[in-house]
């Protein structure tokens, strides 16, 4: 599902419907000034998860270890 796009102005008037379109409907944000792409709002799941997936990635295993001894 492709993000709906709001300015920075948008983001300023309309910053509690915005949150509330993310948290509750799960729909991310994109955030534009001057036509460019500042940042994404995603659910606060949707960032725990990735955090959970790229701690899981990076974490060493049992075989690393081993290799490093």
């Amino acid at each position: 599902m492709e993000p709906r796009t709001y300015t920075t102005i948008d983001l300023r008037r309309q910053m509690g419907e915005i949150l509330d379109r993310t948290r509750l409907a799960g729909e991310a944000a994109a955030i534009t000034r001057k036509g460019r792409t500042l940042a994404y709002l995603v659910p606060a799941e949707w960032f725990e998860h990735y955090q959970q997936l790229a701690r899981s990635e990076t974490a060493p295993t049992a075989d690393d270890s081993a290799d490093a001894a």
